[in-house]
């Protein structure tokens, strides 16, 4: 898997948060928990739908980590 680009996301996170509906923002502040975890999963959907137009890469360099996720050592495991 090639590691996503991290300027390259936070752009187009940037982006769709400047495009997400102002009720959904809002939602994420409501004092009622489940108003609050429906606009999460909202703006969830929002980010995921808008990221799929995308193909976001890393530019080739090798020095990049594989995975977003760190390797777990043996040990460790």
């Amino acid at each position: 898997m090639t590691r996503i680009d991290p300027d390259a996301l936070a752009t187009h996170l940037e982006v769709a948060l400047a495009c997400a509906p102002v009720g959904t923002l809002a939602g994420l502040q409501d004092a009622d928990s489940q108003r609050r975890r429906r606009a999460t999963y909202t703006l969830a959907q929002h980010l995921a739908d808008r990221l799929g137009c995308f193909e976001i890469t890393g530019g080739g360099d090798s020095t990049l980590q594989a995975s977003l996720f760190q390797e777990v050592p043996r040990a460790v495991r």
